[in-house]
């Protein structure tokens, strides 16, 4: 149930079955015109009242008659009654502590001699414990989504909300870095950063807004900037122990009143890619010397469409591998494959339409390849979550059928088939779809085809 605001003031039931402390502390509390505090002498009566009202936050005692405090917050747990809830005990009450925080219970606060302090840190933790879960409860809904959708995709990706709380920690990251999940929800403090750099720094996410100087200070290099994403690589890292270079991609999670609610970013290895850049420089020198003979000459449309490939697949490069397969498209206008690849760039770039474009031109001229439907699948996919258009996802679930007619052991296909009819609120088929791929992963881990 939602608090009921009070002119505007933050709403606090306090219980306890000492009248003097009960008026001493809504004297505290309410002296900043900010907190209107409604006191109890017993839990049982705090149950009556909170029958037909709510409150912000509740303040209760642990030892009182008839019912103690930790009963009242686990009858109010069970209920489903989230209202952020502060154990106020006696001071060497250890095991109650443990009892409240078992319980849900959001602080608990011992009693001592020190009563300005005391209740200076009751208001504080009140207005923290209303704040948190304030947050909690404008990203639950969009938390559970995300970390659907997160857990699916095929980046080592990880989320955190406004307060640099992690959030969603995906399988593919739990592979890179070999750090289960459930060793980093819920941890702040540039937890996420220690995998990677052993020592807590800020990533990508934590930078949008800031100047490029500053990114390039934390050893950022290839930095670009698009609404609500920055890219980048760093070559200082470390993936289980070894120095590594990583591609990064951190993008903004909003509401759609365009409020930030968190970040999530996207880790690639290109460790290789890099270490192989010597080579690449030679080859491109080479190439020069050799542009005369190209330009006389022309090259074949399966050499530029081979260099397209690795430009891609192998260095992260999108937009060179885009010029070499227009190229091949400019020689063979009918070569499906260039087609499909060139979006496969566009849909990396985030270039959804322009990606949907080149997939339909490829299934215009070859409508029997799997792999063209796949790709459009996916793009709608993205376009359909950047956009809120649910529509896309009804295109994508065509698509990925059409995969699985032809491929029925895809298990991408089956997951990304199950997140679209997630979005779509068709969750029954959306949990068969997900059975299907765990299924496929357990008979045979090697299924994954893309």
């Amino acid at each position: 149930m939602a608090a009921t605001p009070w002119n505007g003031k933050i709403s606090v039931l306090f219980i306890d079955d000492e009248p003097a402390l009960l008026e001493v502390t809504k004297l505290f509390l309410e002296r900043s015109g900010e907190l209107q505090v409604e006191t109890c002498r017993s839990a049982v009566e705090a149950l009556e009242v909170l029958k037909t009202r709510s409150f912000d936050a509740i303040v209760c005692d642990y030892e009182m008659p008839l019912m103690n405090g930790i009963v009242l917050l686990k009858i109010l747990r069970a209920e489903g009654d989230l209202t952020p809830f502060i154990v106020f005990t006696g001071r060497g009450r250890e095991h109650v502590i443990v009892e409240a925080l078992n319980n849900r219970a959001d602080f608990f606060l011992s009693k001592g001699q020190d009563p300005k302090a005391k209740f200076a840190e009751l208001d504080r933790m009140i207005r923290q414990a209303i704040s948190r879960r304030a947050v909690e409860e404008s990203l639950e809904v969009a938390d559970r989504q995300m970390v659907d959708i997160i857990n699916h995709m095929p980046d080592a990706s990880f989320a955190i909300d406004c307060e640099g709380r992690i959030i969603s920690w995906n399988r593919a990251m739990e592979d890179l870095t070999g750090v289960p999940a459930a060793q980093m929800i819920g941890k702040g403090n540039f937890e996420y950063a220690l995998p990677f750099y052993g020592k807590r720094r800020p990533l990508l996410v934590d930078l949008f807004g800031k100047p490029e100087g500053d990114i390039r200070a934390l050893s950022y290099r290839n930095i670009q900037r698009e609404e609500n994403t920055l890219t980048a690589e760093n070559q200082e890292a470390f993936i289980r122990g070894r120095p590594a270079v990583l591609w990064s991609r951190a993008t903004l999670i909003l509401d759609r009143k365009g409020s930030v609610l968190g970040a999530i970013e996207s880790v690639r290895d290109i460790t290789d890619i890099r270490k192989t850049a010597e080579r690449q420089e030679a080859e491109r020198a080479r190439e020069k010397e050799t542009g005369l003979f190209d330009r006389i000459f022309g090259r074949s449309t399966s050499s530029w469409f081979k260099r397209g490939v690795d430009l891609y697949y192998k260095q992260g490069r999108f937009l060179d591998a885009i010029e070499c397969f227009d190229k091949v498209i400019e020689m063979d206008p009918a070569h499906v494959e260039a087609w499909r690849e060139k979006g496969v760039c566009f849909k990396e770039l985030g270039r959804y339409e322009e990606a949907l474009q080149c997939f339909d031109r490829a299934i215009d001229l070859d409508a029997k390849v799997p792999a063209s439907y796949y790709a459009k699948g996916e793009a709608l996919e993205r376009l359909g979550r950047e956009r809120g258009d649910f529509s896309l996802y009804e295109k994508a679930v065509a698509c990925f059928d059409i995969v699985l007619q032809e491929e029925p052991e895809n298990v991408n296909a089956w997951n990304y088939r199950g997140v679209c009819l997630k979005e779509l609120g068709r969750f029954e088929e959306a949990r068969r779809s997900f059975d299907k791929a765990q299924t496929l992963l357990r008979m045979n881990p090697r299924t994954l085809s893309h």
